[in-house]
């Protein structure tokens, strides 16, 4: 690993299967990422709601992708802007993946990394964020 991101970033994590939101958050926070852990989307909904603040998202895609990639401009319009958002998914779930209407995943911030992901791939993304304006993101005024 060795190699810790200084940028202060914030992260939400939305992932419903436990050790997978417990591994991508250890990767995370290991390259120097404040990572705020979520169960599901609409948490997620609720903190932007709350006025919380993210730099970036990590959504985790599992057999309900569709559904999952639906949700996502309710995400959007709750946070007030378009979301980095980067999805990570288990090879043996790429199928479900794949049968995601293609309009779905065109969008400019669909970025899908296969599980187990490397750090250098979650490093990677998070060194883009800078692109994003280094605004933290925030909820709608």
């Amino acid at each position: 690993m060795g190699k810790r991101v200084q940028l202060g970033l914030r992260i939400a994590l939305v992932d419903a299967d436990a050790l997978q939101r417990a591994c991508t958050a250890n990767s995370l926070t290991a390259l120097g990422a404040d990572v705020v852990p979520f169960v599901h989307l609409a948490d997620l909904v609720g903190a932007f709601d709350a006025r919380q603040k993210f730099d970036g998202v990590v959504v985790g895609l599992h057999a309900d992708a569709r559904r999952t990639l639906s949700r996502v401009p309710d995400l959007e319009a709750a946070a007030g802007r378009a979301l980095p958002l980067v999805y990570v998914t288990h090879r043996s779930e790429l199928q479900a993946v794949d049968a995601v209407p293609t309009a779905l995943r065109a969008g400019r911030s669909f970025q899908l990394l296969c599980s187990p992901v490397e750090d250098a791939q979650l490093l990677a993304w998070l060194e883009t964020l800078a692109a994003w304006g280094r605004g933290t993101l925030r909820a709608r005024a």
